[in-house]
């Protein structure tokens, strides 16, 4: 009986030995497992972290290239014109920010000034820029802490001179949210992953600093809150943001677990991050574990019930058969050992299970976090070993789950087979293993892309490799199918160039199409407009003739303008549309304008008032002649659409001034017709008409309010409108214009018509005939040519008698030589004392520099107006250099060798000659003339004056043996003839003969004072 107790007590003790057993095993295996699988969570994560951010780096990498790619192919695009001054290369940096949708596209020269498309800037420290050290590209932020973030990309610029100021920095600025367009920097939709940029100060470039969990606006100041693990501190945080160092850190902020990921952006002091929310993984897994605790210790609870009836029922038969205690010892004995038998079967079978689950939930959560790797595998480089983990091949095509194989062979293989040639052998030494341990030594995650060849088909992959250890020998490796990623890029590339190339081919077309239609337009408006005029002109014709001749010469300069605004319209949008920038009176270009709308306005019954609003200076800096357009259109609408009896005002004002320029603001009003208030936003749009009978009622292009806007804009100003069905409009707008020293009037600058002598050069008798007729109304004393031929011979005239043409305008089209070779010609005979302009029906564009270089002035648009010819000639004559003007000498103690068989002739002359103290020997013909020349010194004579008839051997055969003499002197020395002989035939025969001028007697003592000024070198 004791004995049966003290089986009893063994048997309850074991019993509950058993139970907290099982229970204590279940709680630490559990818990072991819970922490095996957030390692290896932990450990995938930081994989599927670096793979993120190396993503994302590289996506804005590219952004940034592309970028810098752009700015080196704009500059490429610059050329000399581009940089012969300011405005051209405002009108190039336009150009640029249309191409490239930039904000600003500007250039910094060696003194800090910034250039940009609106004007010179003095703000260059707020760029960050080093622009005199600056050796490479180089990408900021401007305003890093503000809502309006701009990224500031500049590269070094060599060998570009504006103006003789060196440019050495190009840089655009784009903003931010432009930037990173197609770049995906946002959580996901779980709230477990952010991707964000800062600076290296912390400062956030995009997002919320950590997803938003942060109070901080710095991430680097949030980061001395947290608290971290595996020896990780804020400071070595704030260091790796400093040298732009990859790296990761773990911590805890404000109670929420959390992983950081961080890789440089190269190119720039910026860091892309990717931060994961520990918490949340951590509280799924546990989860998960704690379920498996709990349904594991309901187990074993109902296994210690099981064994608690068991030993119960095993009790009751013991006490029942205490008779057969003996018997049944060895049973129960037995019994016992079965009981221990089945109760590690249970454990262990538990344990196996758990076991099984724990391997499920990490293969589901590794599956799931590297669910963009179609195949993974881990290898170990020193031992040459590598193990598949998954794979997207079939079996007789590569390794299987769970395989094991030999790492080398098996990738070199897979190049082999696989790996494009073209491809092959950056991946074999991307693969190597040498190669991989020295670059994992500085960079965590390793990448590279290729295009696989296999069975016909092509497709683009990708190969990231990630340490495992500090040693850098246990990598893991991933592939990834990026062929749709790598075509659709390719194919928006494609779709872009080709865009961008269909956009250049139309424009270009568009602008052919443009310019021969002005000229096929233009050229029979030459000649109607010409005849016209001549007609009109002629005295004969009857009043109703002429009439219908005005009707017709009214309509023509209608259609005139018409043409103008397309052209116009054209060049704004081709980006040709160019302003000049030279000074000119203000005051007469508003007393132009006043003189022209005055008149109409009192025609049609209307009442106009001009007023200026406080000081504006006389003269300014600018196109005058576009401002006037723009005057002209507005103030032409006002009169057009307001009836008799309406009002229209005119006010000026200088609202502001700053750095040597001015910026005036323009009130025009009139009491018209108005527009409605939904039409208003529309009013500048081209070929825009609010009621479409008003352009049968009054005329209109439709363009040139829409040219208006664009040349006020390129003045650096704007344009507001405001109006009212009924009631009328008001147009404002403001244009800047840089300040001149000239304060009163320049007589220099005064044209008198009376007193020019000009050429016109046109192969069309009609259009030669309207200019000769419109030019000397306004008092010109004007002579034509049909060839350029013809021209050359009547300025080589002109110029040997010293009269030189005042202005020469040369048809651009003509037959045998064209109007740029034929100024060329003209130019090598006359210097710079003639203003010479190109006229022509045809876009000049093409042919700008070309003319610019042979010494063209400027171009007029056929038909001719004389106000235009005098304005355009008192521009080039205001470009005159003085330097360019021809060289004077003096001509005090010049020797002179004077050939006239007249004595009295010869006495005057020498009298005449002496008064500005020069020496003169005399030759009484033109015999001894040669034999004074002959026998002196070489250089003994600064000038000959031959006169032509003379006994012996006239002036024409003594030039030619003297230019046929043996010594340098005898084609250099300047020979004047002096002769009664004014005939166009006896001058041609003077400069056959060898002579440099052509005076008629009598003698003119300042023609013939310049003459040998200009003639004599030093």
């Amino acid at each position: 009986m004791e004995k049966q107790k003290n089986i009893t007590s063994v048997a309850i003790f074991g019993v509950i030995l058993v139970s907290v057993v099982l229970t204590l095993g279940t709680f630490l295996t559990g818990h072991k497992a819970k922490h095996d699988t957030e390692n290896a969570v932990t450990s995938v994560s930081l994989l599927y972290l670096d793979e993120l951010a190396g993503r994302r780096e590289q996506v804005v990498s590219s952004a940034l290239e592309r970028n810098i790619e752009n700015m080196r192919a704009a500059i490429s695009l610059l050329t000399e014109d581009d940089l012969s001054n300011i405005k051209h290369l405002q009108e190039y940096q336009a150009r640029m920010k249309k191409l490239y949708t930039l904000e600003k596209f500007a250039f910094v020269d060696d003194e800090g000034l910034i250039y940009t498309s609106l004007g010179v800037m003095d703000d260059i420290d707020e760029y960050n820029i080093n622009y005199l050290e600056l050796s490479e590209p180089f990408i900021t932020v401007k305003d890093p802490k503000g809502e309006q973030k701009k990224v500031i990309i500049a590269i070094p610029v060599s060998d570009l001179y504006l103006e003789e100021k060196k440019l050495v920095v190009c840089f655009m600025e784009i903003d931010m949210e432009k930037m990173l367009e197609g770049v995906s920097l946002i959580s996901d939709n779980n709230g477990t992953t952010f991707c964000n940029i800062y600076t290296k100060d912390g400062v956030a470039l995009t997002n919320m600093v950590l997803g938003g969990l942060a109070s901080e606006d710095n991430l680097l100041d949030a980061m001395e809150k947290a608290e971290f693990e595996n020896e990780m501190t804020a400071e070595k945080v704030r260091d790796d943001f400093e040298n732009k160092t990859h790296n990761y850190a773990t911590f805890t902020y404000d109670g929420i677990q959390e992983t950081l990921s961080y890789v440089p952006i190269k190119g720039t002091d910026w860091m892309l991050t990717y931060l994961i929310r520990n918490s949340v993984i951590s509280e799924n897994i546990s989860s998960v574990s704690d379920g498996i605790i709990a349904r594991s210790l309901i187990q074993t609870i109902a296994t210690a019930t099981i064994l608690l009836v068991l030993f119960s029922i095993l009790l009751m038969q013991s006490k029942k058969n205490a008779a057969l205690a003996v018997e049944k010892e060895a049973t129960e004995i037995e019994n016992k050992i079965k009981q221990q038998e089945l109760v590690q079967r249970l454990e262990l079978q538990e344990k196996l299970l758990e076991q099984e689950k724990n391997r499920t939930q990490q293969d589901n959560m590794i599956s799931a976090l590297a669910s963009d790797y179609i195949s993974v595998y881990y290898a170990d480089l020193q031992k040459n070993e590598c193990i598949c983990y998954r794979s997207a091949a079939r079996k007789q095509d590569g390794p299987q789950a769970g395989d094991h194989f030999e790492y080398r062979n098996a990738f070199e293989e897979y190049a082999a087979n696989r790996v494009s040639e073209k491809y092959r052998k950056e991946f074999l030494d991307f693969i190597d293993p040498e190669n991989i341990i020295k670059r994992l030594e500085t960079d965590p995650l390793l990448t590279y892309r290729y295009l696989v060849a296999y069975n016909g088909k092509e497709a683009y992959e990708m190969v990231r490799i990630a340490g495992m250890d500090k040693s850098s020998h246990e990598i893991s490796i991933g592939f990834t199918d990026i062929d749709a990623e790598m075509r659709e890029t390719m194919k928006r590339n494609q779709a872009l160039s080709d865009a961008l190339k269909a956009a250049e081919e139309a424009s270009k077309a568009k602008t052919v199409f443009l310019s021969s239609m002005s000229h096929e337009i233009r050229t029979p408006m030459n000649a109607i407009i010409g005849l016209d005029s001549i007609a009109l002109n002629d005295p004969e014709i009857s009043d109703k003739t002429r009439g219908y001749l005005e009707k017709i010469g009214s309509s023509a300069n209608h259609l005139l303008g018409l043409i103008n605004d397309i052209l116009d319209m054209s060049r704004i949008e081709a980006g040709r549309m160019t302003l000049k920038s030279e000074e000119f009176s203000f005051a007469k270009l508003i007393e132009q304008v006043n003189t022209i709308f005055s008149t109409q306005c009192a025609e049609k019954g209307l009442d106009y008032n001009c007023h200026i609003n406080g000081t504006v200076d006389d003269y300014f800096i600018g196109d005058n002649i576009k401002l006037r357009q723009v005057l002209v259109n507005i103030l032409g609408n006002a009169v057009k659409f307001t009836p008799e009896g309406g009002k229209i005002d005119f006010i000026t004002e200088k609202v502001n001034s700053f750095d040597g320029r001015s910026t005036l603001r323009f009130r025009i009003s009139d009491t018209g017709i108005g527009m409605s208030r939904e039409y208003l936003p529309h009013i500048f749009d081209t070929f825009s008409q609010e009621d479409s009978t008003a352009t049968n009622r009054y005329g209109s292009s439709g363009l040139g309010l829409a040219i208006t806007k664009n040349i006020v804009e390129m003045m650096n100003g704007n344009i507001d409108v405001q109006s009212e069905k009924g009631k009328g409009t008001t147009f404002i707008f403001t244009v800047t214009l840089i300040d001149s020293d000239h304060k009163q009037d320049n007589k220099d600058d005064e044209i008198y018509p009376y007193e020019m002598n000009v050429l016109v050069v046109d192969d069309d008798p009609i259009a030669c005939e309207h200019a000769k007729l419109v030019l000397e109304k306004t008092g010109m004393s004007c002579e034509t040519a049909l060839s350029g031929k013809e021209a050359l011979e009547k300025v080589k005239l002109h110029q040997a008698r010293q009269k030189p043409y005042d202005l020469i305008l040369v048809d651009l089209k003509m037959p045998e030589m064209d109007g740029v070779e034929t100024s060329k010609r003209i130019r090598e005979i006359v210097g710079r004392e003639s203003a010479i302009i190109i006229i022509t029906a045809y876009r000049w564009d093409d042919v700008f520099d070309e003319a610019k270089k042979v010494g063209v002035d400027s171009f007029i648009a056929k038909p001719l107006f004389a106000g235009n010819v005098i304005e355009e000639y008192r521009s080039a004559r205001k470009k005159k250099n003085p330097a360019d003007t021809l060289h004077k000498v003096s001509l005090k103690g010049r020797r002179v060798l004077l050939a006239e068989d007249v004595p009295i002739n010869a006495e005057i002359m020498t009298m005449l000659l002496t008064t500005s103290e020069m020496i003169v020997d005399h030759a009484e013909n033109g015999k001894i003339a040669l034999q004074k020349f002959s026998d002196s010194p070489e250089g003994f004579y600064d000038a000959i004056l031959m006169d032509i008839r003379m006994p012996e051997m006239d002036g024409l055969e003594a030039t030619a043996k003297i230019r046929g003499l043996n010594r340098k002197d005898a084609e250099s020395i300047p020979i004047i003839a002096l002769t009664a002989n004014a005939f166009d035939e006896d001058v041609h025969r003077s400069l056959q003969a060898g002579m440099n001028a052509h005076l008629s007697k009598p003698i003119d003592s300042n023609a013939l004072f310049a003459a040998l000024e200009s003639l004599i070198t030093e």
